[in-house]
């Protein structure tokens, strides 16, 4: 029914269509904010399911990547050294000093994710790296969390200095007020009227928040499970992130099962994660979006009696497997890629250019493919490309409305003064894209002028 309806050329938001279909509510829009990190001095990027940022070489694109790995890396474990804050799968950074914009010692760099939904609610965590210590802070900008009730002592800021490595160890406390909006019947028929406020109080490690309320706790139980839910949200989000790195593959013809980390930090790890996933048929839809890019079915196949496994590649319409190291690199990487972001646990995944050892033909299957799996999955994928061919197909895929113009983002990269420059651009209903491909345009010019024999004086 949905595809049919796209088909027919409606311009819909299939996000919006994929939660109704589950009888959800829309989901959150998610920002990222980054101040002197790299490259970048001061940005701020909303994350759609599909967001690609696009730019030439040197522009800073993988820093917003990184920035969000560093968030990762701080609320997965505070108490780690400052290094290990800028150390991802297959890449270190090194420290502070490396990291730090324009490498200015005494400038702090920041870094937040921030969640809000279509009732406005929204809260906010941000990590600040000084040159001796941090700080961290947690905010609120509406004034009710609370569909039922009303809350007095909001918006909340809470903010806390801490060392770095953080123990988790220091206590913030503070106060509010809910009051019940609870039905009551009248000569008129059924209102709501506010009932007495209850005492609550907010417990903050600098990392997690609680909420209490002082009395009657069982009646208040959803209301406070909300509010806790709310103010962690941005946590969850950084934990639950995954990565992707330009460095990807498997090297090996046979693996034994390893234990998987949230981070899959290795490709025994992903590939233990594809011989044993978590969902009954997980392995089974990595295999379908595979078969859609490269008309590859993939399977893994153990060995009786021991933790040892393989992982194989059987073309459509064949029977003859070969292992996944015998394939060309494309396929092999395409693999790992999508095992990563079908990977239940996160909700958002950072993919640096997804593009590479591919043909232009998989590449513009591959773009379509994880535009269905950013709307289907309820993902949040942020890709970095350098491919023209990547940025294309999903616009043409917008022009012919099978994509919404709300699922896919495009934010162009730039560095003209040695700071980047995160510029969104958006998309119309068309097909074309606000400003023009001019990542792209000035090769394509200069290309057309060595063909036609122009001179460029």
């Amino acid at each position: 029914m949905l595809e049919s309806y796209l088909r027919n050329g409606n311009a819909v938001n299939l996000a919006t269509l994929a939660w109704q279909a589950r009888g959800s509510e829309m989901p959150d829009t998610y920002t990222l904010g980054l101040k002197n990190f790299r490259s970048i001095e001061d940005a701020t990027v909303e994350v759609a399911p599909l967001t690609v940022v696009y730019g030439p070489n040197g522009s800073g694109k993988s820093s917003l990547i990184y920035g969000l790995l560093t968030l990762r890396n701080f609320l997965t474990n505070p108490n780690q050294n400052v290094p290990s804050l800028f150390s991802y799968p297959s890449i270190s950074l090194g420290g502070r000093n490396e990291v730090v914009h324009r490498h200015f010692p005494d400038k702090s760099i920041a870094l937040s994710i921030g969640v809000s939904n279509v009732q406005k609610l929204s809260s906010k965590f941000t990590f600040t790296l000084r040159e001796s210590g941090g700080m961290v802070d947690l905010s609120f900008n509406k004034a009710s969390l609370v569909k039922d009730a009303k809350i007095a002592g909001w918006p909340l800021s809470l903010s806390m200095d801490i060392a770095v490595p953080y123990e988790g160890i220091q206590q913030m406390d503070d106060v509010f007020e809910l009051t019940p909006r609870l039905p009551a019947h009248s000569e008129e028929g059924e209102t709501d009227i506010d009932h007495e406020p209850v005492s609550g109080t907010l417990h903050w490690n600098g990392i997690t928040l609680s909420a209490r309320v002082t009395s009657n706790p069982a009646a208040y139980s959803d209301d406070v499970a909300h509010i806790n839910e709310r103010a962690n949200l941005p946590l969850e989000l950084a934990r639950r992130t995954g990565f992707v790195p330009l460095r990807r593959g498997f090297s090996k013809p046979t693996y034994n099962l390893a234990n998987v980390t949230p981070t899959l930090n290795s490709e025994d790890e992903v590939a233990s994660l594809l011989a044993s996933y978590p969902e009954r048929f997980g392995q089974y839809e990595i295999s379908r979006f595979v078969e859609k890019v490269a008309n590859r079915r993939i399977q893994t196949q153990g060995q009786i009696g021991t933790s040892t496994f393989s992982i194989d590649s059987i073309p459509t319409g064949k029977e003859v497997p070969a292992s996944i190291v015998n394939e060309g690199f494309g396929i092999n990487q395409l693999v790992y890629m999508l095992t990563i972001c079908l990977y239940s646990r996160y909700k958002i995944v950072a993919i640096e250019e997804p593009e590479i050892h591919l043909h232009p033909s998989m590449v513009r299957e591959l773009a379509i493919a994880l535009a269905e799996i950013a709307v289907e999955k309820d993902r949040r994928l942020i890709v970095s490309t350098h491919s023209e061919t990547f940025v294309v197909a999903l616009l043409s895929q917008i022009a012919a409305g099978k994509i919404s113009i709300d699922d896919v983002s495009f934010v162009l990269a730039e560095n003209p003064n040695g700071s980047t420059v995160l510029d969104p651009q958006k998309a119309n209903r068309s097909g074309q894209i606000e400003g023009g491909l001019r990542a792209f345009m000035a090769s394509g010019a200069k290309d057309l002028v060595d063909f036609l024999g122009l001179s460029s004086e």
